[in-house]
């Protein structure tokens, strides 16, 4: 495609870099553009820019720099000419026709044929029992249009020669799981199958899903992985839902294709579906760019629901704030919404559950069996420990009246360093107690009786810097509750541990004299983050002694030593 630079300049001026970035970077406005977290290289504090002026974008950490072609072709491991057409696609822009480079056809060429197959096959004369089973499923020839759906035929090879004809290798055809070999030669993969192709962002079909309507069989059949397909890397429908999710500020995730469908048949086009697989911390990620809210909709009330749910903590590891859908009878949203208006689903999402209290909630019966209790006990609280410490605490009133254990003691053995046992009647092997640093106290003593302090620092960002129980205890309260009602509580209860921290804390804020407030907090505030990094600097240096250390760890070390921060 060389010498055609004003091809590639129509193609940039149709379209908007922060849209296309947008799609697979959560941006935030900033000065020029935006920015956000680097897609190239991990990190924490975003350092990728891009610039709406210049329609470009760069990256201060890892110095990653390009357009909006380049951009495409290092995030979805394009070759520029194939940058060139999807982007020429999604900006409606016809390409001048070129000699195909030798190599054959693309991944992407193979399944965009075997989709079209599928779906006039699906038209003809041999696909009148699938189109009759789609019909039964209240699906129309818009929805089937909509969605691409097709059909495999039950005939052995009828894919494997039409693909043959239009110059596909045998190679390609078991490269993409589109055939497998026998005695006799490769056969079809999908026979005798509702198809539905499976699609990445740029709105190419990747891999596909059967569903058996003829012959015996898996019910449901998967494309295996290939070069191109990643079932870790890809939701069903996002291609499509990504928009409705960014404008609704919420994605709906469901297990089945014809779950999706008919979510979206109804209205709801923020919703995914998961392929079959464990949720993973690249679906979190790629949802989490569009909305921070998410909405399960799986079979919650069948047998392993603790399982289920716990599996879905991934989510919640990642950023998003996650609900659980609960719908009557069991049903799953295909049949709730074949049975009931969409308002009826609205109402199901008005009333999800929170995650976590969710999870709490399916284990409630089986604490309450003393056959079952040590076993769920355990199972609770490991999956817990899974989540950050200040979402669960959220919830420690709920995991009281489920355990019988106090709040105190929950919040005790969750802000506790070493947790040795899983808690029962009461916590068990708390870490030793020992009168905290005087920093940890004067921390908590400030963080009581200033709000401007309260306002300055997260309770996650006090958690990760205290390192005694009872000042960590102490400072997660005072942040998260009332402080002088705590204070209060703590007197009632006779709780003299946490009542120490404040005193200790009291008196060596009075030995700062001369300070304001913000140098005693600045003074305070800074050792205790000095020690962190110190912590950090010489674990990492052991690990560099032990030659254990990874080249991000050696690049962290290297920039700690540099006055970097921890």
């Amino acid at each position: 495609m060389a010498g055609n630079q004003e091809v590639y300049e129509h193609i940039r001026d149709a379209l908007d870099i922060a849209d296309i970035i947008g799609e697979r970077v959560k941006l935030r406005r900033a000065n020029r553009g935006y920015s956000g977290l680097c897609p190239f290289h991990e990190e924490k504090t975003p350092s990728f820019h891009v610039y709406t002026d210049t329609q470009s974008y760069y990256c201060f950490g890892c110095h990653e720099a390009g357009n909006i072609f380049t951009f495409l072709m290092r995030a979805d491991n394009l070759s520029f000419p194939e940058a060139v057409k999807v982007l020429a696609d999604r900006a409606g822009i016809e390409l001048p026709k070129y000699e195909r480079e030798v190599g054959g056809k693309s991944a992407y060429e193979v399944l965009d044929m075997a989709a079209k197959f599928y779906a006039d096959t699906l038209k003809g004369a041999q696909g009148t029992a699938a189109l009759a089973y789609l019909q039964r499923r209240k699906l129309d020839g818009s929805d089937i249009a909509r969605f691409g759906l097709g059909y495999a035929p039950s005939s052995w090879d009828a894919l494997v020669h039409y693909l043959r004809h239009h110059g596909v290798t045998d190679k390609q055809l078991q490269d993409l799981g589109l055939a497998l070999p026998g005695k006799h030669g490769l056969y079809d993969k999908f026979r005798g199958r509702v198809i539905f192709p499976i699609m990445d962002v740029a709105r190419r079909v990747i891999a596909f899903g059967g569903r058996l309507i003829d012959g015996e069989g898996a019910k449901y059949m998967n494309s295996p992985e290939s070069e191109i397909y990643r079932k870790r890397k890809n939701l069903y429908l996002l291609e499509v839902a990504r928009t409705a999710i960014r404008e609704r500020k919420r994605s709906i995730l469901v297990e089945g294709y014809m779950d999706a469908i008919r979510l979206h048949k109804c209205g709801f086009k923020e919703t995914v579906a998961s392929l079959g697989t464990s949720l993973t911390q690249e679906q979190a990620e790629m949802l989490a760019r569009f909305a921070d809210r998410c909405y399960i909709c799986y079979d919650a009330d069948k047998a392993g629901q603790n399982a289920t749910l716990r599996s879905m903590f991934v989510l919640q590891k990642h950023g998003l704030d996650v609900y659980v859908v609960s719908l009557s009878a069991g049903k799953d949203p295909d049949e709730f919404l074949s049975e009931n208006p969409a308002s009826a689903f609205e109402e199901a999402l008005r009333n999800a559950r929170p995650l976590i209290a969710r999870h709490i909630e399916v284990f409630k019966p089986l604490l309450a069996d003393p056959l079952t209790r040590k076993s769920s006990m355990k199972e609770l609280f490991e999956g817990l420990l899974e989540l950050e410490v200040h979402e669960v605490l959220q919830y420690k009133a709920a995991l009281s009246e489920a355990t019988g254990i106090p709040p105190s003691k929950i919040e005790e053995w969750f802000l506790s360093k070493q947790k040795r046992e899983i808690p029962d009647e009461a916590p068990a092997q708390i870490e030793a107690k020992g009168v905290e640093p005087p920093s940890e106290a004067a921390l908590c003593s400030l963080l009581l009786h200033h709000q401007e302090c309260r306002l300055s620092i997260s309770p996650q960002e006090a958690l990760k810097f205290l390192r005694n129980p009872e000042a960590r205890q102490t400072a997660y309260a005072l942040l998260t509750e009332n402080p002088d009602a705590q204070v209060m509580l703590w007197s009632s209860l006779g709780d003299t541990e946490l009542l120490a921290v404040l005193a200790r804390g009291d008196e060596v804020c009075s030995r700062m004299k001369g300070l304001t407030l913000p140098e005693k907090w600045q003074s305070i505030y800074g050792a205790l983050r000095e020690r962190d990094k110190n912590r950090r600097i010489r674990e990492l240096t052991g690990k560099l002694k032990q030659s254990q250390a990874t080249p991000e760890e050696l690049a962290e070390l290297a920039r700690l030593k540099s006055g970097g921060k921890a």
